[in-house]
């Protein structure tokens, strides 16, 4: 038995023209696209469910531990915990909540520059609508500015001062008016 060799210059038995380079790239694009969309076939959608926050056991332990924020006392039935920071370097405290029927708000309450605020949660359009007096969860009775844009969006605006430094306390979001009242009706401040 003997073995034949290729002809010298010509490496390997298959053509390696520019056609054949093009083919074998579109038959490998094809099965991978293939692979991919047979593998999809068998996944569910994947939803993402956070883990819920305990309101009540986290606000208490950041009260009692001396943080200055400003918090709704309770919460709304079936109102839930989306998102929960607090920065005590700075210090601020943010609160996201989702309303029964998964509309959002907001609550800030911090030392940053107003105007900054406004552009980053409510929208860079923002437009004052006034101002109203509103009684918070301590009883004590204020003006709060209101702004809003034209998707619909409300934030009622506090500039008070906190332990000698000015401090901007914002409730808002796409919820209606009456939810974000609601809100700045049941708000604490400590610290």
């Amino acid at each position: 038995m003997s073995q034949t060799s290729p002809p010298a210059g010509r490496p390997g038995g298959y053509n390696r023209s520019f056609g054949g380079l093009v083919g074998a790239m579109i038959v490998m694009v094809v099965a991978v696209v293939l692979i991919w969309l047979a593998l999809g076939l068998f996944r569910d959608e994947a939803e993402f469910e956070p883990a819920p926050i305990d309101y009540d056991a986290s606000m208490t332990a950041l009260a009692e531990n001396g943080a200055a924020l400003a918090y709704p006392e309770t919460l709304p039935e079936g109102w839930r915990v989306n998102n929960l920071a607090y920065d005590p370097a700075d210090p601020s405290f943010s609160l996201a909540l989702l309303t029964a029927d998964e509309r959002f708000v907001g609550v800030y309450h911090g030392r940053e520059d107003l105007d900054e605020l406004l552009e980053r949660l409510v929208d860079d359009a923002v437009s004052e609508d006034g101002s109203v007096e509103l009684t918070d969860g301590d009883g004590e009775s204020g003006q709060w500015q209101v702004f809003g844009d034209e998707g619909g969006d409300t934030a009622y605006v506090r500039v008070g001062e906190q332990r000698r430094d000015p401090v901007v306390t914002i409730v808002y979001g796409s919820a209606p008016d009456e939810d974000l009242r609601e809100v700045v009706g049941s708000l604490l401040t400590v610290g």
